[in-house]
C-alpha cells in the first residue's frame, strides 16, 4: 500500500480552492522611502497590489503583489494587464433560474457571483443567509443535472454516429455480396468452359 504525502494533495487542492476565490490585481501609489529621503519630499511609485476575497465574506486580504501571486492567479493577472474585468468561471447567479435577481444582487454584495461559488461558500460565511443550505443543495443538484444533460447529448450524438456507421457497413456488405456473386458466376462459367474443352 502506498502512503500519500501532504505534498501530493497540496497543489491540486489549492487549485480547487483558488477557483472559488475572488481575486483582483490593481495599481496603488506606494511611498518610496529611499527616493523620498533623497528628494526631501514624499515620492510615490505605482505598485501592483492584489486583493483576495472569500465568497460570502466582506473581508479581504490586500497587499503588494508578489511573483508567486502572479503565478498562482495568471488569468486574473492577465485580465488586469489587459484592463479587463476579472474572469469569472462558472454560471453567473443572475443566469441561474432558481433564485431571483434581487437575491443574486445580495449574494454579489458578499462576493458570491457564480453558482459554483455559492456551493463552495464556507458554513461560517453561509450563516448570514436564511435558507442557504437549501439553496446550496439546489445548486449542487442543478449542476449535476446540467452535467447529465450534456452527457445525454453526447450519448445521442454517439448513437447517431453508430447508426450512420451501421448503414455504411450494410452498404459495404451488400456491395461485397454482389461482387462475390459475380465472381462465383464467372468461376462457374470458366469451369463449364474447361469441362467442355476436355
Amino acid at each position: 500500500m502506498q502512503i500519500a504525502n501532504a505534498s501530493d494533495f497540496e497543489s491540486s487542492n489549492q487549485n480547487n480552492m483558488d477557483d472559488t476565490l475572488l481575486v483582483r490585481f490593481y495599481l496603488k501609489p506606494r511611498q518610496d522611502a529611499g527616493e523620498s529621503a533623497k528628494q526631501g519630499r514624499p515620492v510615490f511609485v505605482e505598485t501592483e497590489y492584489i486583493e483576495i476575497r472569500t465568497p460570502g465574506s466582506r473581508d479581504a486580504v490586500a497587499r503588494p503583489a508578489k511573483p508567486r501571486d502572479i503565478e498562482r492567479f495568471p488569468k486574473h493577472y492577465d485580465a488586469f494587464k489587459a484592463r479587463v474585468a476579472e474572469p469569472e468561471t462558472g454560471t453567473p447567479l443572475t443566469e441561474w433560474p432558481q433564485i431571483s435577481r434581487s437575491m443574486a444582487e445580495e449574494f454579489s454584495y458578499f462576493n458570491v457571483k457564480t453558482v459554483e461559488q455559492l456551493i463552495a461558500m464556507s458554513d461560517q460565511n453561509a450563516g448570514r443567509f436564511m435558507g442557504i443550505n437549501e439553496l446550496k443543495r439546489k445548486a449542487k443538484e442543478w449542476l449535476i443535472a446540467s452535467d447529465s444533460s450534456k452527457a445525454e447529448e453526447a450519448i445521442k450524438t454517439r448513437d447517431d454516429e453508430i447508426a450512420e456507421l451501421k448503414a455504411q457497413v450494410a452498404q459495404l456488405l451488400k456491395a461485397t455480396k454482389v461482387t462475390k456473386k459475380r465472381r462465383t458466376k464467372k468461376k462457374v462459367a470458366k469451369k463449364k468452359e474447361v469441362k467442355q474443352e476436355e
